[in-house]
């Protein structure tokens, strides 16, 4: 029997859509502020022998603000990933990869030509983790907020 897909494998109800949506929201959130602390600690062991006025609002507004690109610049990444910019990096690297160290298990489960793969590939469904962008735009949007108002306390 093939391997690939019927069309319409893929239907999922309304209640998971939204479940998975709040899961990768929550997610998305805690993932951000953890970078975010990462960056505002690092900051504050860069800067803490320097004599600054609002040094606090210095470093929240880049630790908003670099998390927030970092999300964004990661969903970008995610976002072209799941329209299929990088299935022939995906499909060829696990090719080398079975080829050397698991020959038997690529002739007997693995698709034979990159037109299989992507077949099977594009009938996935694909996941962008649109929770990461509105999470990173709030961080953004903070981070620059943030930094108007340390600029205007000068």
């Amino acid at each position: 029997m093939s391997k690939i897909p019927l069309a319409g494998d893929s239907f999922r109800p309304e209640e998971e859509l939204k479940a998975r949506f709040r899961r990768n929201l929550i997610i998305s959130l805690v993932a951000m502020t953890l970078l975010g602390g990462l960056i505002a600690l690092i900051e504050y062991f860069a800067l803490r022998d320097v004599v600054k006025t609002h040094i606090v609002l210095h470093i929240l507004g880049d630790a908003f603000g670099l998390s927030g690109l970092l999300g964004f610049a990661g969903f970008v990444l995610g976002y072209v990933s799941s329209k299929g910019a990088f299935d022939l990096l995906s499909y060829s690297t696990k090719l080398v990869i079975l080829n050397v160290f698991a020959p038997k298990w690529r002739k007997e489960n693995f698709p034979k030509t990159y037109y299989d793969y992507k077949v099977i590939k594009d009938h996935e469904e694909r996941k962008a983790v649109f929770p990461l962008l509105w999470v990173s735009l709030i961080y953004t949007v903070v981070g620059v907020a943030i930094i108007i108002i340390y600029s205007n306390l000068k």
